[in-house]
This record gives structure tokens, C-alpha cells and sequence, in this order.
């Protein structure tokens, strides 16, 4: 079996838990059985592919920046896809985002996957109008196209399965659900230096509204200054001057430090050493940082946003994400109680055996399979 992966998510994204999610896929794709892949791709930035030298890909201007030069690399990548895609040497097409350029270029009966990670600008729209203009809208325009032209749908969590069905009301027999792995090893070796030597409470990756950032600082920025904490913010970019702004106004510029993350390594230290790992999105299709947690031996204090409950079980201590209250008296229970933090850790090890890419690859070659 044949299975073709195109260019989007390779081109938009760097790092990021989508490029991963098809990363691990296309990593396990050419095996044993006679399945092979290939890739509607010749240039990429992205972290998970370079580092594996991927055979055939090259490096677009990394480390040079130029006026158009996103756009020419996303032209060049897509024009590439398109004549893949023309050829017809595949069995089934995975488009690895939503945009339905190549609908008009798939051959009759040619079958093709899209995966749904969340709906989330569906839900959210009416609460954050951002979501819903300009890309915005687009993203829901593109994903409604496809949902409901697809052979099959992969949806991420049953949750996201159950939000398609309510808002685009597709029959639920279309859809399969296949969990999302882990990339993270164990906790790194005890000699180790933490990153951070103080105390401090971790936050992972983008910080936009449905990612409840700012709730987070209104919840715990006098449980902060109380216990001499700090909140480390990994990755997610420099703080703006908005956020800086709502810092300052909490009195928070000495507790609240941002730091940039280059590799999964750096990550795994940031979680292996933290209090406690906080998830306080709003809204979560799945939620892959619950799982690096789980890895890495972070006590996880999460929302009961979306699937997040789904996905961790009785491995974390839940709050209500838009209550202030709900998430100081979650997050100061497991400050101050070792014991509870210790038993978190045992049930997320034994929680992660339940999420793998071994099984998610299986899994996603069963729904390839079932298309033939």
C-alpha cells in the first residue's frame, strides 16, 4: 500500500504537534509489510524531518530571511504536491492540513484521509471573533470542504469525534478515532542540571486566548508570590507588550520567565524539574503536552477543557478553566501536598501505556487498508 502525505503542514510549521503527529506516521510508513510512503514535499524547515535527513529534502534559506520567502517556499512545496498527486502513484492521499487544493488534481475513486485535530474555531467562535475572520475563516471554510468530501475522517480524541458530528452533523460511521503518542523519553539522568535551579510551575507553548494564559496569571499570580515560585513559560515566543503589561499589573516580573525552546531534550528538562506541569486551555482536541508530562514525571494540573479528561484520566488534578478560584485551589493543592504529586506521577506512567505512535500507526494503517 501506497500512501501519499502532502506538503502543508511541513511548510507552515517548524515545531509544532501536527508536523509531529505526520512526522511519526511517515517515519513508521515504509515497512516490513510492503507499505510505502512518499511525500508531496522537496522543501522543509521543520525540526522532526531535518533531523532525520530525510532522504530527498532539503533545507529552504534556514537560517536567511527575504521578503516573500515563506510564500515562495510554500508555491514551490505545493506545485510539487500538485504533480504528485497528478501522477496517481499512490493508494491513498493524507493531506496533512485543510486546504482543498487538491481536490481538483485526485483521480476518480483515488481515496483520500484528513485528520480533524479540534473545533476549536468552530466552538469558540462567537466567544473570540478572531477565530472566525480573516485565516480564520478560511481554516472553517477549507475543513467544512473536506470533512464532508472525505473517503474517511481521523478524528483525535472521541471528543473532537463527538464536536464534527454536532456541528457538521456527519455520520458518525465516517469517523474513526485514533489517539496521538508520545516523542518524550523518561526523566533525564539524576546528575542532570535543571535548566531552572528555583521552584517553578511550567507552562508549555502558545499563549492565545483559548490557551487561557492570561486566566491562568489571574488564578495563581498570588499563590506565586506567596509560595516564592516562579511560572516558566516554554517556548510560545517573547512575552508581548500586552502580556508584559498584565505582568507587571500583577506584580508578577520577577515570577514570570519565558525561555525559548530549541529541541525536545531542553523540553524534557523543563518538565522533569518543574512542580507541576499546568494545561489550562479552554478547549483541547487532544493534547500532546499531557503526554509529554506523563513521560517526563510531571505532576499534570490541567483543565477539564475538551478532551483533556480523556486524555488523563485519573493522572491529574482538574479545574474549571474559566473560574479563577477552581484553578488557585487545584494548583496550591499540589504545591503543598508530595505525596499527591507523587501518586500524579505514578498514574500518568501508567496512563502514557495506554498512548503510543506504534499505535497510532497501526491503527491509521488499518483505516488506510479499510479504503483499498
Amino acid at each position: 500500500m501506497r500512501v501519499l502525505y502532502d506538503y502543508q503542514m511541513f511548510t507552515i510549521q517548524k515545531y509544532g504537534g501536527i508536523s509531529r503527529y505526520f512526522f511519526e506516521l511517515i517515519k513508521r510508513g515504509s515497512d516490513t509489510q510492503g507499505n510505502t510512503v512518499s511525500l508531496g514535499l522537496k522543501f522543509s524547515n521543520n525540526a522532526y524531518l531535518n533531523k532525520e535527513s530525510t532522504k530527498g529534502l532539503y533545507p529552504f534559506f534556514l537560517h536567511t530571511q527575504f521578503y516573500s520567502r515563506d510564500r515562495l517556499h510554500e508555491l514551490i512545496n505545493k506545485q510539487y504536491s500538485i504533480f504528485k498527486i497528478r501522477s496517481g502513484d499512490f493508494d491513498v492521499l493524507h493531506p496533512t492540513f485543510y486546504d482543498p487544493y487538491f481536490l481538483e488534481f485526485l483521480k476518480p475513486k483515488k481515496p483520500f484521509v484528513v485528520t480533524c485535530y479540534d473545533m476549536i474555531h468552530e466552538i469558540f467562535g462567537e466567544k473570540f471573533p478572531q477565530l472566525v475572520s480573516g485565516i480564520g475563516a478560511n481554516v472553517i471554510a477549507n475543513k467544512r470542504k473536506l470533512l464532508t468530501t472525505a473517503t474517511k475522517i481521523i478524528a483525535i480524541s472521541e471528543q473532537t469525534k463527538q464536536d464534527i458530528i454536532n456541528t457538521y452533523n456527519i455520520d458518525g460511521k465516517k469517523i474513526e478515532v485514533t489517539y496521538l503518542g508520545n516523542s518524550f523519553t523518561k526523566k533525564p539522568l539524576s546528575n542532570e542540571e535543571p535548566i531552572v535551579k528555583e521552584p517553578y510551575l511550567l507552562f508549555v507553548g502558545s499563549r492565545p486566548f483559548y490557551k487561557n494564559y492570561s486566566g491562568l496569571l489571574k488564578g495563581i499570580h498570588q499563590l506565586l508570590k506567596q509560595n516564592r515560585i516562579k511560572l516558566i513559560c516554554a517556548g510560545g515566543g517573547e512575552f508581548n507588550d500586552s502580556e508584559l503589561k498584565e505582568i507587571l499589573g500583577y506584580g508578577l516580573e520577577n515570577h514570570v520567565i519565558n525561555i525559548p525552546i530549541k529541541n525536545d531534550h531542553q523540553l524534557s528538562n523543563l518538565y522533569s524539574n518543574a512542580i507541576a506541569f499546568i494545561f489550562p486551555s479552554l478547549y483541547e482536541g487532544f493534547g500532546i503536552p499531557v503526554l509529554e508530562a506523563f513521560a517526563c514525571e510531571c505532576p499534570l494540573v490541567t483543565s477539564t477543557g475538551g478532551s483533556l479528561s480523556e486524555v488523563g484520566g485519573n493522572a491529574a488534578i482538574y479545574f474549571d478553566p474559566e473560574n479563577p478560584e477552581s484553578i488557585n485551589d487545584a494548583v496550591s493543592k499540589v504545591i503543598n501536598n508530595s505525596s499527591l504529586r507523587q501518586e500524579l506521577v505514578k498514574n500518568g506512567l501508567r496512563r502514557l501505556e495506554r498512548f503510543s505512535w506504534d499505535n497510532t500507526y497501526a491503527e491509521t494503517q488499518k483505516i488506510y487498508r479499510s479504503l483499498l
